[in-house]
């Protein structure tokens, strides 16, 4: 089967996307109003991360979301909260306890950044007490709503401490009593409720105390360590209002709070992270499998959470306490914790937590299909649609889906060297990677291929090269050709590779270049021409002017339109309408790589979002001003080169598709593969194939027997997105062989956007072996 090697002077205008009938209007601006489709994240598989800093009659907590706020628990009222002004060494230490939020604490140890004033706000009211430290205090990380911990030390170094009175505390300076004397080394407030304050400090004989400070005596009493323990640096401890708990790996002694002979041990099977908390009579435990509950007396255990978050169990004011935690990141929220009527612990949500959205973290678009990299947590690729034609819409869940976790080199991470999907626009996306040939390892390369129009389908094509190569990155893509950076001994090589026939071209490449179709655009001097190579003969078929006056130093093509740069700071940015032969400077400079180009619009991103002109009026109108932080093509935003949006990630990890008003470029084909002849005895079908500008809604293929001058019509179709591929084999539509002879193929196509004309293209065949046919058709 020979293939024609040369295109006709028509043909070939289509093929390489420039030139046409039509030349962009006068009109002074866009011409519709664009639309916005959005596709919403799933939800991450890991629950959301939340901080619970304090409860009592509301919630303190960080996240999801910006800021700190507190939630009242009795009718759901919230306030955001203000942090803690910043002092002479930095932000002020902050304490959290019930509704109270206590600024000015600095360390949790004699210092002096936490001998100034002391703010304590209740965050439920609003309202705040300032104090000031008595002259050689230092506040402590413990407060009552009557009292504040503070501490003194002596000229010998010893530490007395001092429950400085609230405004509404009469006493307003209490000495605690304590039967030991010890110094600042080592001293530590472990917990602290409403009541008292766990402390510890080094002893004499060279272990370490654990004492109960009682607010309302101002006394401190010992609580003996567990058995064996003589320092508390592996010891999680939780302070109840019956019981005190310290665990050292999965044992857990319980001191009585009222009568400190009363001694409980449990075990529970938990890791020496995780924490515990008496409630009532009964110990919560944070353990691998969730949150658990045991009597302190004994007996059997109930889960009360199947999975908790990693924080841990936070005491509240009035004997409950809270956790973060749930079934499932659906089903996910902070939890009170309180005795029910029987004793035994009751959980409630308390404040329910939406699933977080999975990660966006890479978008490739082309002809209304749509890759989007995603991480909850693993890795995969997800394929969605969007309409070309009647009511714009978008599918809201994945047609495909790439999963890294079952192929990490076709669906890898998308910040993977030469891993970024890109998209060709006939319905595949493509990354590269490194594999290994007969001479030697990871020195070969390989195009990694998801099919979405054959349901994501995935493959490997290795390169034949006699080079030893590794990728770098992919520049451009357009149908079977993937233009990309590798090295070759460290040196950087621009290379142009075939996908389908798997093999490297032998066509020389020079930055800046860019692929539209069959054809390699790069410059051609230092004067603003663009010549471009035919890669299927490997010819210069066109030079283009592009009316800047000097050479590009970035390049892009897409249907009529160029766009160029002057140099590395973006001097010069203009685009270029090939048929009106208009050269439109554009209002801003650009950094590298952050402009992209579209069919008759451009899409700059700069300091503040991303800004988008259309360019089909003749002149740069900027259309949409998209207000966020983006960090770079190819991971926030992307565009459709094939007559189509562009799109873009939000903050809340939403896609959406944007639409650009006016009319785009006429439909052409870009590329092509047919074969001058065919025979049937041997081949089953006329192989052919045309890439196409943008979706076509409809199309059929025509012969003509040149010698009867009958056409036939001998396949049709509906939607096509970038590529038509008829198997012809021989017959009519109705089934009936044709005549061999020699024949005029013509492939009619409507575009899909009902914006310009319908196509048309011809060309030859030649066709033998048509089985039981030996009359000839007759003449005209």
């Amino acid at each position: 089967m020979r293939r024609s090697r040369v295109l006709g002077a028509t043909a070939l205008a289509l093929a390489i996307g420039l030139g046409g009938p039509a030349a962009v209007p006068a009109a002074a601006g866009p011409t519709a109003a664009a639309d916005d489709l959005t596709i919403a994240p799933p939800p991450h598989r890991d629950p959301a991360q939340v901080t619970v800093r304090a409860g009592g009659t509301g919630l303190t907590f960080t996240g999801p979301g910006p800021g700190t706020r507190w939630r009242s628990l009795q009718d759901g009222r919230e306030t955001t909260v203000d942090w803690c002004p910043s002092g002479p060494s930095g932000p002020s230490g902050v304490v959290f306890h019930g509704d109270s939020m206590a600024c000015g604490v600095g360390a949790d140890y004699v210092s002096a950044d936490n001998t100034g004033p002391l703010t304590i706000r209740d965050l439920g009211s609003g309202k705040s007490e300032t104090l000031t430290a008595p002259a050689g205090r230092a506040w402590m990380k413990a407060f009552s709503p009557t009292q504040v911990l503070a501490a003194e030390v002596d000229k010998a170094g010893w530490l007395t401490l001092h429950l400085i009175g609230r405004e509404n505390e009469p006493r307003k300076d209490v000495t605690v009593t304590s039967p030991d004397r010890f110094g600042t080394s080592g001293f530590r407030v472990k917990a602290f409720d409403t009541k008292g304050a766990l402390v510890s400090y080094l002893n004499g004989n060279g272990g370490e105390t654990v004492a109960l400070l009682d607010f309302a005596t101002a006394a401190l009493r010992p609580v003996p360590l567990p058995t064996g323990v003589t320092d508390t640096a592996h010891t999680k401890f939780g302070l109840g209002s019956q019981w005190i708990a310290m665990k050292n790996s999965g044992t857990v002694t319980l001191r009585s709070r009222a009568d400190g002979t009363v001694t409980r041990t449990l075990t529970v099977p938990s890791s020496i992270d995780e924490s515990v908390q008496p409630v009532g009579d009964w110990l919560v435990a944070q353990v691998d499998a969730g949150l658990t509950a045991v009597p302190v007396t004994g007996g059997t255990t109930r889960v009360l959470l199947p999975r908790t978050g990693s924080a841990p169990i936070l005491p509240g004011t009035d004997g409950a306490a809270f956790m973060v935690g749930g079934t499932d990141s659906g089903n996910w929220g902070v939890h009170r914790i309180a005795p029910g009527p029987d004793g035994a612990p009751v959980v409630k949500k308390a404040v329910d937590l939406p699933a977080n959205p999975a990660d966006r973290v890479g978008l490739a678009l082309a002809q209304g299909r749509l890759a989007v990299g995603q991480q909850d947590p693993a890795t995969s690729v997800q394929g969605y649609t969007a309409s070309v034609s009647g009511p714009p819409t978008v599918t809201q869940t994945p047609a495909w889906t790439c999963d890294a976790t079952v192929n990490t080199e076709l669906c890898g991470l998308q910040d993977a060297p030469g891993a970024r999907s890109a998209a060709t626009g006939d319905g595949r996306f493509v990354s590269l990677s490194s594999v290994d040939t007969a001479n030697c390892s990871a020195c070969g390369i390989a195009v990694n291929v998801i099919d979405a129009g054959a349901g994501g389908t995935v493959r490997q094509v290795p390169l034949a090269s006699g080079m030893k190569l590794r990728p770098g990155h992919i520049e451009s893509v357009s149908g079977r050709y993937v233009l990309f950076v590798a090295t070759e001994n460290s040196a950087s090589r621009l290379l142009v590779a075939d996908i389908d026939a798997g093999r490297i071209l032998d066509v020389k490449a020079s930055s800046p270049s860019t692929l539209w179709g069959a054809v390699l655009w790069q410059p051609e001097g230092d004067k603003g021409v663009v010549a471009g190579t035919d890669l299927r003969t490997g010819q210069v078929t066109r030079r283009v002017d592009l009316g800047t006056g000097c050479k590009p130093y970035e390049l892009m093509a897409t249907a009529d339109w160029f766009y160029s740069t002057c140099s590395f700071h973006g001097d010069g940015a203009a685009a270029f309408h090939t048929p009106s032969k208009k050269r439109i400077p554009l209002p801003f400079t650009p950094e590298r790589h952050h402009v992209r180009l579209g069919d008759g619009y451009v899409v700059h991103q700069g300091g503040g979002g991303l800004e988008v002109y259309n360019l089909r009026s003749g002149a740069p109108v900027r259309e949409h001003k998209i207000e966020q932080y983006v960090t770079g093509h190819g991971i926030d935003w992307t565009v459709d080169r094939f007559g189509g949006r562009l799109a873009y990630t939000d903050p809340k990890e939403a896609v959406h598709l944007l639409g650009v008003s006016g009319k785009t470029s006429p439909l052409a084909v870009i590329d092509q593969d047919t074969a001058a002849t065919v025979d049937f005895k041997t081949a089953k079908s006329w192989s052919s194939r045309w890439w196409l500008s943008k979706p076509v809604s409809s199309w059929k293929l025509t012969v003509r027997n040149k010698t009867s001058g009958i056409s036939t019509v001998v396949r049709s179709g509906g939607e096509a997105r970038g590529l038509i591929t008829p198997a012809w084999d021989g017959k009519n539509q109705s089934g009936a062989y044709l005549y061999t002879g020699d024949y005029e193929w013509t492939l009619t196509a409507r575009p899909a956007d009902g914006q310009t004309p319908e196509l048309r293209t011809s060309g030859s065949v030649k066709v033998t072996g048509i089985p039981s046919r030996v009359v000839r058709p007759p003449a005209r």
